[in-house]
């Protein structure tokens, strides 16, 4: 089925998209149940074909595929895979005499994001008798998560990066930090671009630093006194009564060694809650911890000159793009590596397509590269290809 706020290329949006924004453009810059069966071979006179060499643009594209690939790219935005694997497969079983490649791309591209493995040789078996080529190949799972997972910053070895308002979203890398402590002795914490963060987080990351610290492993953390800066200023309002920020605060000293500061805290903690507050614990001297500048002084982070995106970009990523903006502050030309992206919002790319029409205003020039087939099929449904070069993604 076709939803009415699909629209095709020419025409304007009727409802639920995200208003685009509006600037001159610019010149460019520059189902199966049964048990898997094993795919046989390509015959000998079988081309063999880089996935990025078939056609998304040919001659045998339709209205219908259009249509199969919009509904597609916007439900998969919206993280209603199911339905966008529905609509592809519909397609293809409707429209047997249809000879467009890109319906069949899509859902090659899904089933590889999802680790559907057995979907995948299912279809390449139909794929290869009905086009008489061979298929993409099956590359390993490269599973879809549907919540941000926010990256390290190269340079940022055995360690994690937390930015924004920290929340849920980023418990799975915070519970990530006892493990690279073990494994290395050591771990690397940069809160140097977090804002702020929920009294559930905050009590998950202070058990996480005590269990670490604890065991005597290294720990350094990057922007410790900035962060303790905004925890004092959740309990100077109503969270004062909310003893996981104290916990986290008084942790944080402790990494710091900033012994003074958490026996004046610890004095307001039994004030406020009549109860004994924490102890002091001298660290053994094998543990080595550091604030902002120190970590920086020993180990400078350089900054890449690709801009990476990964994970998914959604609204709880909005630090990403004012990121965006800075990286390109001081560059002509943009290049935006989404290599390890797995999702565009549905919702956020428009605040996608009004930073780049931003940097197309400033006269820079943006290359988008490495993007999977579905945010692909999304950024040609949203208009994202007017203020950006987009390379297609290779894939054998």
């Amino acid at each position: 089925m076709v939803f009415s706020f699909f629209k095709r290329k020419g025409e304007e949006p009727q409802t639920l998209t995200p208003p685009r924004p509006v600037a001159p453009k610019l010149p460019a810059g520059g189902p199966a149940t049964q048990a898997p069966r094993s795919v046989p071979p390509p015959p000998a006179e079988m081309e063999m074909v880089e996935f990025d060499e078939l056609s998304f643009d040919g001659a045998s594209a339709t209205a219908e595929s259009h249509s199969a690939v919009e509904e597609a790219a916007i439900l998969y935005a919206n993280e209603r895979v199911t339905e966008a694997i529905s609509a592809l497969l519909h397609f293809i079983k409707e429209n047997a005499e249809a000879r467009d490649l890109q319906p069949w791309l899509l859902l090659f591209d899904l089933y590889q994001l999802l680790g559907m493995k057995q979907q995948f040789d299912e279809l390449s078996m139909e794929f290869i008798v009905k086009y008489e080529r061979s298929a993409p190949v099956w590359e390993g799972a490269r599973s879809a998560t549907m919540t941000a997972t926010l990256q390290p910053k190269r340079g940022m070895a055995s360690g994690v990066q937390l930015k924004g308002e920290i929340g849920a979203a980023q418990h799975v890398d915070i519970d990530r930090l006892p493990s690279l402590a073990e494994a290395e002795g050591g771990v690397k914490l940069d809160l140097v671009s977090a804002s702020a963060i929920d009294a559930e987080t905050a009590a998950r990351l202070a058990a996480v630093l005590h269990a670490i610290r604890r065991g005597e492993k290294r720990i350094n953390v990057a922007g410790a006194k900035e962060f303790v800066q905004i925890i004092k200023g959740h309990l100077d309002g109503l969270a004062r009564q909310e003893m996981r920020y104290w916990a986290l605060l008084f942790e944080l000293y402790q990494i710091l060694s900033l012994q003074n500061e958490f026996e004046d805290a610890a004095i307001d903690y039994a004030v406020t809650f009549e109860l004994s507050p924490p102890s002091w614990e001298a660290l053994p001297d094998t543990i080595q911890t550091a604030g902002a500048s120190e970590l920086d002084a020993q180990e400078p982070v350089l900054e890449a000159e690709c801009f990476m995106i990964e994970g998914v970009l959604s609204s709880d990523c909005d630090y990403k793009l004012r990121d965006l903006e800075r990286h390109a502050a001081t560059r002509t030309e943009i290049h935006i590596d989404m290599s390890n992206a797995t999702r565009v919002d549905f919702v956020t790319v428009g605040a996608f397509i009004g930073s780049l029409v931003k940097l197309n205003q400033s006269g820079k020039q943006v290359v988008i590269s490495g993007a999977n087939g579905m945010i692909h099929a999304l950024f040609d449904v949203m208009g994202v290809t007017e203020y950006a070069t987009i390379i297609r993604k290779k894939s054998r």
